[in-house]
């Protein structure tokens, strides 16, 4: 609604201005009119504030219609007015706040940087005196091993100088048992001597105070053990009960093998050596020889034809192998020790009855004997001389060279 729009309960006079009296004013009423004109214009002025009044009427309701619809209006974008500042309050407050987290951020991540830079400079300060601490022992370390080098010619010059008086000897005897206790193993097989040995050669080493030697005497020490736990057959008792055997030889019974009664004398030829003649030559030579060779045929071949008065010579044969078996077991010979004692078991299944005299008993004794193994396998003990002699050819090598004469 503006200025130029008429106001409600306002008449405007339209009446046209007359000649001669001039233009009436606005806002004159009807009566200052003069009188003649008064009916006709009367009706005209009516109908035309009648119209006016209408117009103002609608013109009234249709700008109190809009007022109240522009009222509606205002109110409803007063209210999006003050929900968008509610709203912008709300995002002014939360921008409010997050500048106040970042300055708090802002603020500990200066707080940390400067802890950062703190803890920079104590980790450059601790890599400085890391470093220094590195070449001090460097330094130190290089000192150890000139000190270590002097220390060592200088044990290397005492034994030389000292040593042959005191040690060296001690060492070559130590040699010298571990040369004894390995041959008396290898060549006799005397595990007691052998670990007597050893045992004074560790005593040895021990006396010579050097604990240089300690690995060398650990390897004595394992060598011992295995000589103490070496099982090896027990050669007094089987040549006990080999000799128990020889003994029962005597009761066996032999089997009576034989090929015939004995040869038979010729008898005396009661011929006077004068009355033979050359026609008795050949009848002489013919008796002579069948008194002499007897031919026989037998079924299962001969193995012994000894005659009955001879059966001593078949005892003392067993007996004999019985006796070389126990050879072989002194001398730990196991081929002499296994063939004896086969051929022992083959006479005595051949020449003797198995069934009376015990000569099955003394067959399956033999049998049992024959499963032992007189040589088992000896422990090695070696190493301990290797190592020795490798000690101190390294004692040699760290010997300083002597100085050449001007």
């Amino acid at each position: 609604m503006t200025d130029d729009d008429p106001k409600p309960g306002v008449v405007i006079d339209v009446t046209p201005e007359q000649e001669g009296t001039g233009r009436a004013h606005a806002g004159q009423t009807v009566s200052d009119a003069p009188d003649a004109r008064r009916p006709a214009g009367g009706v005209l002025a009516m109908t035309v504030a009648v119209a006016a009044l209408l117009v103002t009427a609608v013109g009234a309701y249709l700008g109190f219609n809009e007022v109240r619809s522009l009222a509606g209006q205002l109110a409803a974008a007063r209210q999006q007015v003050e929900g968008v500042e509610s709203r912008h309050g709300e995002m002014w407050q939360a921008v409010e706040r997050a500048a106040a987290g970042v300055d708090e951020q802002r603020n500990q991540l200066a707080m940390q940087r400067e802890v950062l830079a703190r803890q920079q400079l104590a980790a450059d300060e601790a890599r400085v005196a890391f470093e220094r601490q590195a070449q001090v022992l460097a330094d130190e370390r290089v000192r150890m091993q000139e000190r270590e080098g002097e220390l060592r010619a200088a044990v290397v010059d005492v034994h030389q100088r000292v040593g042959r008086s005191g040690n060296q000897w001690m060492i070559a005897e130590t040699e010298y048992l571990m040369q004894v206790a390995a041959h008396r193993l290898e060549l006799e097989r005397d595990i007691g001597t052998a670990r007597a040995a050893l045992q004074l050669a560790d005593q040895r080493l021990r006396d010579t105070l050097d604990p240089g030697w300690a690995g060398v005497r650990e390897q004595i020490a394992r060598e011992i053990a295995a000589l103490n736990a070496f099982q090896g057959a027990d050669f007094s008792g089987l040549s006990a009960r080999l000799a128990a055997l020889g003994e029962q030889v005597s009761t066996l019974k032999p089997a009576r093998v034989t090929v015939g009664v004995g040869p038979e004398l010729p008898a005396e030829r009661t011929d006077k050596p004068g009355e033979r003649s050359w026609d008795t030559l050949f009848s002489d030579l013919w008796a002579g020889f069948k008194d002499t060779v007897r031919i026989r045929e037998r079924d299962q071949p001969v193995q012994a034809m000894l005659a009955p008065e001879h059966e001593f010579f078949l005892y003392e044969n067993l007996k004999l192998h019985l006796a070389a078996a126990r050879l072989g077991l002194a001398r730990a010979d196991q081929a002499l020790f296994s063939e004896n004692l086969a051929s022992a078991a083959e006479w005595v299944r051949n020449y003797f009855d198995l069934g009376e005299g015990g000569a099955a008993t003394l067959l399956s004794a033999l049998d049992e004997l024959r499963t032992i193994d007189v040589r088992p396998p000896l422990p090695d003990i070696s190493k301990s001389l290797r190592a020795l002699r490798a000690r101190r050819q390294l004692m040699v090598g760290m010997a300083p060279e002597p100085a050449a004469s001007p």
